[in-house]
Formats: C-alpha cells, structure tokens, sequence
C-alpha cells in the first residue's frame, strides 16, 4: 500500500538533450474542463493546461523576467550580470534595460516549433501550442522559449525549489485550497469578473499558529496565477527615525500602483508591522498610528488602482491586529490556518515524501523504503506542524547523506522504523511537551 501511495511513477523523455519528466501522467488526464498542469519551466508567462481535447500551452511572449532580460542582454554564462549593476543610478540601468528589451525584439513564431506533432497557432501576442501528446508538447516549449531540461510537469509541480510550491503541493488543508483556487481562477478570468461586476478578494488575512503553511500558501497562490511574490517585513517598514516609516508603506504601495504583472504583497508577521491604534500616548503609539492610517488608505484604493494586486497578510497572534485594518473591504477573506489533525499530517507527509521521491530517486537510487506508512507516522506526530514533518524529514535524509559521507558506502532507503525516531525526537525535544 506504501509503494502506490507513496512513489509516483516518472516517464522520462530525452529528445537532443531536452529532457522531460512527466510524473503521474495517469493522473493528468482532463476531467470535466481544462485544467492547469504544473510545471517547473523557468520562463514566466508559459500556462500549461489539458482538456478533452488534448494538451495546450500558452506562452506569454510579452512576459519576460530580470532574470531572462539579464540573459538576453549578457547572454550565456554571464547572464547574472545584470544584477551586479543594480547599485547604479536609475537612469543608467533604465538604458542597460532598453538595450536588452531591443535585443529581444525579434521574438520565436511558430514556424520555429520542429515538431509536427505540436500546431502553433498566433493569438495576438501569445503564442498557442496544441498537441495530443504532453512530452512533445512542453520539448516545443522548452524550443521556443529556450529553456534548457529536465523540466518537470505532473498533477502537482515537482520544482527544485520551495518557492515553486503550487496549491496541489499543500496538504491538509482542502478547505483553504479550495479557497485560494477560487481566488487563482478570479485572477485568470478577469474578463468574467468584469462583466458579472464581480470584485475579486483585495486582501487575505492568514492566522494560525507558527508552521502551519500561511508563507507557503501566499507562495502557493503566487504560482498558482503565475505571479510574482513580492514579501514585505518589518525592517522594510518601520525605521527609528519620525516619518521615515510611513514615507516607506507609502513607497511600498506606490511600487505596487504601478506593477503590470500579477504579484501577491505578502506583509508575513503582520502583527510586529501595524498592530493596534488608538490612543497614542508617545511618540512610538504616535507612529504606529501613522503606518495604520496610510495603510488603511492604502489598501481603500489599491484594487481600483491596479487589480492585478493581492495582498496577502500572514499572523500568529490575529488578536494582536486591529480590527479596523483587516476589515472587509480591506481584507475580504479571513482564513483561520489550524494545527492539522492526523489526517491532515498523513497527507502533508505523503506529499513531501512523493515530493522527495519525484525530484531525487533515479534509476538505481531509493531514497525511501517500500515499509513507509504515512497513517502511521502521522498518528506518532501529535501535536507537529507541517514545518516540523518537514524538519523531520530533512534529519532522515541528512543521516543518511553523513553516514554515506563518512563511510564512502551507499545508504540503505529510509525506512519507517528510521522515520518515526525522527518524528518521535522532534516531538518530544518540543518545548511544550518539556516538564
């Protein structure tokens, strides 16, 4: 039951050094509708979705990244170099961009897609590729936007990366997902959204105990609407110096009044940013006041400003927040992130398990044992978030990387019995199960 649960079948495809790795294709099929598929393609503007009729990919041949304008205006291996100029004056990287902007002025067309199995069609600036076979179609891709393999596409995006995590990564929390899905799908048909007159959230307020995924999630929605995550914390706000605080919540929003791409403004740790306000009775309540009430203003007009803006705030102590700022209007959604139950720890850890096995197991390498039930494990956790399954998880893996280190021999898989002494260490070094 582990093996089906747990390990997920992976068909890798090599075409001239384009690789593809497709895992649970089984799972991918269309159901009632098109539906997105995820994937790790490094080039922003590429969707990728399945219907009845096949596989489509939309590439965005507007959208480009600072990092692919570095590679256009460096090329190759010099291509981070556009960062190392980001400490000159404005006007001096504003040419460096035009430059790179003009050199990317002849863009791929559908006559360089080889493949006939693949038609590419014009759709205004986008280019739009159909295909009955998934592999063909993301080597087409991979052609036209020049990205180099493995990419990996499956039900659930299986990126290198945490900030690659996508809504089918998180478990535990259906109710939550089903949420953002709705808000990922408001995003994508703004044009719906727009003829029912229909407003789409402006502002979410995560709360919940420590570990329990709020980050996550706001880099979740990011990825799920193919957005940018730009995170604001505390010592990008509050400063020592009378005025400088509010002049930067004012900065901040001005920045994202004039953002044309889908971003989430995540404000992690809300509460130590803008608390409560009221009664100032020094100058430190006077400037929290301050902040509070730019704020408020702030987040009055931002939707009607620029509506490809959401912000997401993230806190563990919400009764530390004033009402006042997360009201409706302000933040329409208010989503309580709980502690999860045993079932919610058995699918947080079947997902980071089959995570793990899709990105790292390769033809003759098992990093986990056959025994490994996650039912199991998960009724030994009581009490762990899903940060600690994950700390859990990384103390298994880092024994057996130093036990390898040191000996020269290859480890054994990870089994469960090695699984739940990890599981079993961490819940019990926890500081509320001391004394």
């Amino acid at each position: 039951m582990a093996e089906v649960a747990l390990r997920p079948a992976v068909e890798v495809v090599d075409v001239g050094g384009r690789v593809v790795r497709i895992v649970d294709g089984h799972l991918l099929s269309a159901g009632n509708g098109p539906r997105p598929i995820g994937h790790d393609l490094p080039n922003r503007g590429v969707e990728i979705s399945v219907d009845a009729d096949g596989y489509r990919a939309r590439w965005v041949r507007g959208a480009f990244s600072l990092s692919g304008l570095a590679r256009l205006f460096a090329g190759g291996a010099a291509g981070g170099a556009l960062f190392r100029l980001l400490g000159l004056p404005g006007a001096v990287l504003g040419t460096i961009i035009a430059v790179g902007v003009a050199r990317s002025a002849r863009q791929a067309g559908p006559q360089d897609v080889e493949d006939p199995a693949v038609t590419v069609r014009e759709d205004g600036p986008d280019l739009v590729l159909e295909s009955t076979s998934l592999a063909s179609l993301v080597l087409a891709v991979m052609q036209l936007t020049g990205a180099e393999g493995p990419v990996t596409v499956s039900p659930a995006a299986s990126a290198p990366v945490c900030d690659g995590v996508r809504l089918d990564d998180v478990g535990g929390l259906e109710d939550v997902v089903a949420q953002f899905r709705d808000v990922a799908v408001s995003f994508r048909h703004a044009d719906v959204m727009a003829r029912w007159g229909a407003t789409r959230p402006q502002g979410i307020l995560l709360f919940g105990p420590p570990g329990t995924g709020k980050t996550m999630l706001a880099q979740a929605l990011a990825n799920e609407i193919g957005a940018d995550l730009r995170e604001i914390r505390t010592p990008e706000i509050l400063d020592k110096w009378v005025g400088n605080s509010e002049k930067n919540i004012q900065r901040i929003f001005t920045e994202a009044r004039a953002l044309r791409w889908p971003t989430v403004l995540l404000f992690d740790e809300f509460d130590s940013i803008i608390s409560y306000t009221g009664a100032a009775i020094d100058a430190a309540g006077q400037m929290i006041n301050a902040v509070a009430g730019i704020f408020k203003q702030e987040m009055n007009a931002l939707i009607e400003a620029n509506p490809n803006v959401i912000v997401v705030a993230t806190t563990n102590f919400p009764d530390r927040v004033d009402a006042s700022l997360v009201r409706s209007g302000r933040f329409d959604l208010k989503i309580a992130i709980p502690l999860p139950g045993p079932q919610a720890r058995a699918d947080i850890l079947t997902k980071l398990i089959r995570g793990l096995i899709a990105r790292h197991e390769t033809p003759g390498f098992r990093m986990f044992a056959d025994d490994v039930d996650t039912q199991s494990l998960a009724a030994a956790a009581t009490g762990l978030t899903g940060a600690d399954l994950k700390e859990a998880l990384r103390r298994a893996q880092m024994a057996k990387a130093m036990h390898e280190a040191r000996t020269g021999s290859v480890s054994s898989p990870i089994t469960h019995e090695e699984l739940l002494t990890a599981i079993t260490r961490l819940r019990f070094a926890m500081p509320q199960d001391v004394g």
